[in-house]
């Protein structure tokens, strides 16, 4: 750009922010580095170096050291035999930067520790990034850092991550990732928790290998909470479960896990919420398309059986495509979960195969009605996965047993053609016979707008 005109070249180089971030990745020029560095004046700098050939590592070593007192970003990826040897060099302080991430891009060695970066003196630091090696946390006291990322594949001890956590008092961001085989024992009850009362999204990627460390934790504001994984109890099974062991105990100090009121069960996932914030449980292996009563009860001691709103479904919709094919379900693991969820106002179902939930939602058990409480139910569907006679029989099922449902809503991913509109029009004349009791029609849409064809 300073080679458009001199009009341009003198705009830009009278603006020294604009020359601040100087990159060191295998393809940059050494040259361009100190043009940069001279035309940033006094400015803050950010620093990017991603190299795995030892001869580079000079330029960036010269630059860098020679002007820790403006490091803002420092941002250094290369393979761990490099990163020993030159962040050991790093031993004076950094006392502006506020942003560091170091990652090794290679499969290192497990026992191979990282020294001590700037002497842990960095006293503006807000974000902390280290990917995939072993580094003595016990070297760090960071009361500005708000942000931490942590993988490794090197057992941590529960205690080094607390004993981190209570000098950080300032985190409002938590990110682990643990890959190691788990020995763990069943999670005693805790000891000692560490308050951290600005944490608002906690973050475990493989919660098997941190178990116990809810169990030491106080999170008041924490409004977001992701667990992967599988759980670490007396089983281990291949497909895995959604998190480790949680004490009893621990929920009056997780506001996050009580109060659930609305559960979205798709593929791969399940996200409970509440008024205290969301709780994510997600599982790595296999596709969890099998929901039944145990699914809603494993999560203990976390309640999640006062939910009112549903959600259960794919969680992605390719729009068009042939290729996509909706979950199936079975009306007899669709009876066990309803059966313990009680409270449920509000049903949705996402790209499912119909014909098993309304099986289960309009046939009597023991002279009961599943989800008593339903007043809404909403349906996503494709052409073939809505059986309208078998949503008529559901709806009067449900309206001689118990009461009739108050809104019913089918949005159909595409036109679903001349015969589904006929069966439409017999809905539509069944719900005739209901207006005095709903009061309202249901809705029925074509691609989230309302369809000429059904009035």
């Amino acid at each position: 750009m300073t080679h458009v005109c001199r009009s341009w070249r003198n705009v830009l180089l009278s603006a020294p922010s604009l020359w601040t971030q100087i990159d060191f990745s295998a393809s940059a020029n050494p040259h361009q580095a100190e043009v940069f560095l001279h035309r940033s004046g006094n400015q803050l700098l950010d620093i990017y170096q991603c190299l795995s050939v030892q001869g580079s590592i000079e330029p960036f070593l010269s630059i860098t050291l020679h002007n820790l007192f403006r490091l803002q970003r420092l941002s250094v990826t290369s393979n761990l035999p490099y990163l020993g040897p030159m962040l050991g060099k790093f031993s004076a302080s950094a006392p502006e930067l506020k942003y560091l991430e170091i990652r090794d891009q290679g499969t290192g060695e497990p026992d191979t520790e990282l020294p001590d970066i700037f002497g842990g003196r960095m006293p503006k630091l807000t974000s902390l990034s280290l990917q995939w090696f072993r580094i003595n946390l016990h070297s760090f006291h960071l009361p500005s850092l708000t942000r931490f990322n942590f993988a490794t594949g090197t057992n941590t001890p529960i205690q080094d991550l607390t004993s981190f956590f209570e000098r950080c008092p300032s985190l409002e961001f938590i990110e682990l990732f643990f890959s190691y085989l788990v020995h763990t024992p069943p999670t005693p009850p805790p000891y000692r928790r560490v308050r951290l009362a600005a944490l608002r999204e906690l973050r475990l990627e493989n919660t098997a290998c941190t178990t116990g460390l809810l169990d030491q934790l106080i999170l008041p504001r924490c409004t977001e909470m992701i667990l992967e994984g599988q759980f670490t109890g007396e089983t281990n099974t291949l497909r895995g479960f959604p998190a480790a062991k949680i004490h009893p105990s621990s929920i009056d100090h997780l506001p996050v896990m009580g109060g659930i009121t609305k559960a979205v069960v798709m593929e791969g996932s399940c996200t409970f919420s509440g008024p205290s914030g969301n709780l994510s449980f997600r599982w790595f292996q296999g596709i969890r398309e099998h929901i039944d009563a145990r699914f809603f009860t494993s999560f203990s001691p976390v309640s999640v059986l006062q939910i009112r709103e549903l959600w259960i479904g794919q969680r992605t919709v390719y729009r068009f495509s042939n290729k996509r094919t909706s979950w199936k379900q079975t009306a007899a693991g669709l009876r066990g979960a309803f059966e313990v969820l009680t409270d449920v106002e509000g049903l949705t179902i996402v790209y499912c195969e119909m014909e098993p939930f309304l099986q289960a939602l309009g046939e009597t058990v023991d002279g009961r009605i599943l989800l008593p409480e339903l007043q809404r139910l909403t349906a996503y569907v494709e052409c073939g996965d809505m059986d309208i006679s078998a949503l008529i029989q559901c709806t009067r099922t449900r309206k001689e047993h118990f009461r009739p449902l108050g809104e019913v809503t089918v949005v159909w991913e595409m036109d679903p053609g001349g015969g589904v509109r006929d069966e439409v029009e017999s809905l539509r004349e069944f719900v005739g016979e209901l207006v005095h009791c709903v009061g309202k029609a249901p809705k029925l849409f074509w691609r989230g707008d309302e369809c000429d064809w059904c009035g």
